[in-house]
């Protein structure tokens, strides 16, 4: 009887925090998704991840460009001219529908390995807005 007690509360204790765990979870998900997708440079499946009139930013508010056909045309690009590259993340901050990435950057063409920052915004399960901070 003792753990049936044990096992209601601790289950009435996740639903409490469920609406903020369902989008921690909901970020977390599209964000790691289309870092797997960077890496394999698998661009149907890191597009999938974005919204379709996605924007992206130098910080705070530089636009970089919109929309996942602009994108598509950018990594397209880029994956060509570095076909090593790859994305490690370094450290991770998850808040409701926001993911801070710090990414390590390695397999560039040219050699240099790069640390950026990455901001996520996550809109039902897609990304919205990127913010860029590069070193």
């Amino acid at each position: 009887m003792k753990t049936r007690i044990t096992v209601i509360s601790l289950f009435l204790v996740i639903e409490s925090f469920s609406p903020a765990w369902s989008q921690d979870n909901e970020a977390l998900t599209a964000a790691q998704g289309q870092l797997e997708a960077y890496n394999r440079q698998d661009i149907e499946g890191f597009l999938k991840w974005y919204t379709d009139d996605v924007e992206i930013y130098n910080f705070p508010d530089e636009p970089v460009l919109k929309g996942k056909e602009k994108m598509r045309e950018r990594y397209v690009t880029a994956w060509k001219q570095n076909p090593d590259q790859k994305a490690k993340i370094t450290d991770r901050i998850i808040n409701g529908n926001t993911v801070v990435d710090k990414e390590h950057i390695t397999g560039r063409s040219n050699g240099i390995e790069i640390n950026v920052i990455a901001i996520y915004k996550i809109e039902n399960g897609k990304i919205g807005k990127v913010y860029f901070i590069r070193d």
